[in-house]
Formats: structure tokens, C-alpha cells, sequence
């Protein structure tokens, strides 16, 4: 089977210049880190993977991140487009697969530059958490793919890392986890980009530590909570104290938890829709 042209997938309009400058940069500086850290990544991901259908012609990796699925990606379609706001990620994603037929392009998930209904699927895995409108990013998908065309997605809901929010209280009153969409701001979200709901199940995934140093560490490796009001300077060691200390209360006989609530979602575009 041909593959379809890069030029048939890409829009004629030029790329805007993306402003999300923090989220590029924490993420972009992340690369050559973001493995070690990237445990729950690696775990929602192969999830994810397995709702996608067997093979799809055209298929995007919205948020490629440090491409470590390129390859599981590309053994599902014709011709894969992995798209990432970072370009340092991009790059760092690009060289990992060199040897692999992808089109790389840097872009946003909220202006997608792509034309409309070129794709048959689109794959994004612990991404859409970090954009400013969810709504407009589905829409955005919902132009692109085509009628019947699916989106795979999995994305953090609020009550994640609520074990270190609660912790940080010790220290001060500052916000300094990320605050994540509620299940039914997700499903006004849905409803609203004009997709039908095919799948959506929320599940509950801990990971453990033994200590508070080694989640901050992971968090830090993959570029994470860069959205979140930060205090200044380096955390001192009374504060460091204070937040162990906060966080006892949730220590199990495997460690410290860390719970992430991931929704996974699979919505499809109508078949009479362009």
C-alpha cells in the first residue's frame, strides 16, 4: 500500500510560533532525562496502546514526547506524524528513531498544523494535560481526522499527586501541584469538540517511593508540574523536613504512594462529518 505524501497531510499555512514557552522549555530541557523518571508513562502508554485499532493508514503521536512508542506506533500504520510542542524533545525523539519513515514536526495541539481529515487515528498518551483549552485541542483533532477516524488518549484527572499536595501544606500555602480536570470537566470538554464517546474509563495507578526526594527527582526528570506555582530558591532543608514530614501519613508497606488517576478515552468522528 503507498504511502500518503507528507505535503497531503501538512496544511499550506505556516507554522505560528508556538507561545507556551514554559511547557516547551521544561519539557525540551527534560529529554535526555525524561526516561529515567518516566515509569507511569511507560505503563499508561502501553495501555493506551492496546485500544488503538490494529492498523490505521495515516496515523499522528500527539505529544511524541521522547518517542519511546515510535516504534511500537509505526508497526500500526502506513505512515506515522509524530507532533511535539518542544523541539528539543522532537529532536531528541527523531535521532532515538532514525532509522524509522516518520514525519517530525513541532506544533500545538490546540493549532494543529495539519489539513483537515488527513488522518485516520490519532494516539496521544499523557499529553493533553498540559494544554491550555482542552475543547479547542479536541476540536483540533476532530478537524483533522477523518469521518470514522478515531482518537486514542489518555490524560491525568484531578486527585492525581494529591498525597504531595496535601504534603506541600506543611511547608506553606503556596500551589505547588498541578491542578488536573475533573471527570465531568472532561466529558463537557468531549461533548463540546462534537466526538462520540466510544470507551472512557478512569483508573487509578500508584507508584512508590522511599522517600519524598525520589518522587520530587522522577517528577524533575520528566519535566512535570512546570505549570504550578512555584516558591523561590532551592527547597531548604527545614521545608525538605517539613514535607517528609507531611507526607509519612502515606507511607505503605511498599513505600511512599503517589497516585495518578488517568482517564483513557477513545472518541470517534461521525461518519457523515467533514
Amino acid at each position: 500500500m503507498s504511502q500518503p505524501k507528507q505535503q497531503e497531510i501538512l496544511s499550506a499555512t505556516t507554522i505560528k510560533s508556538i507561545d507556551k514557552r514554559s511547557i516547551s522549555h521544561s519539557f525540551g530541557s527534560s529529554a535526555a532525562t525524561y526516561d529515567r523518571g518516566a515509569a507511569l508513562q511507560r505503563s499508561v502508554g502501553n495501555h493506551l496502546l492496546s485500544l488503538l485499532p490494529a492498523h490505521s493508514a495515516t496515523l499522528l503521536d500527539l505529544g511524541t514526547g521522547p518517542g519511546y512508542f515510535s516504534s511500537a506506533l509505526r508497526d500500526r500504520c502506513d505512515s506515522l506524524v509524530a507532533l511535539d510542542i518542544a523541539p528539543q524533545m522532537l529532536a531528541f525523539a527523531a535521532t532515538r528513531n532514525a532509522t524509522l519513515p516518520v514525519a517530525w514536526i513541532a506544533g500545538d495541539a490546540e493549532a494543529l498544523p495539519l489539513a483537515s481529515t488527513s488522518l485516520d487515528s490519532i494516539y496521544s498518551s499523557l499529553m493533553l494535560q498540559w494544554v491550555h483549552d482542552l475543547t479547542k485541542a479536541l476540536k483540533e483533532a476532530y478537524r483533522v481526522l477523518k469521518p470514522g477516524g478515531r482518537i486514542c488518549f489518555s490524560t491525568l484527572l484531578d486527585g492525581t499527586l494529591y498525597e504531595l499536595a496535601n504534603a506541600w501544606r506543611e511547608v506553606d500555602n503556596n500551589e505547588h501541584v498541578n491542578r488536573f480536570l475533573s471527570k465531568e470537566q472532561l466529558n463537557d470538554a468531549i461533548r463540546q469538540s462534537g466526538f462520540t464517546v466510544a470507551s472512557l474509563e478512569v483508573n487509578s495507578h500508584q507508584l512508590h517511593y522511599d522517600n519524598v526526594i525520589g518522587l520530587m527527582r522522577d517528577l524533575k526528570s520528566i519535566g512535570a508540574n512546570q505549570t504550578a506555582n512555584k516558591s523561590r530558591g532551592l527547597l531548604g532543608r527545614s521545608a525538605l523536613s517539613k514535607l517528609a514530614h507531611g507526607y509519612e501519613p502515606y507511607r505503605t508497606e511498599e513505600g511512599l504512594s503517589a497516585t495518578y488517576q488517568v482517564a483513557y478515552c477513545i472518541l470517534t468522528k461521525d461518519l457523515n462529518h467533514d
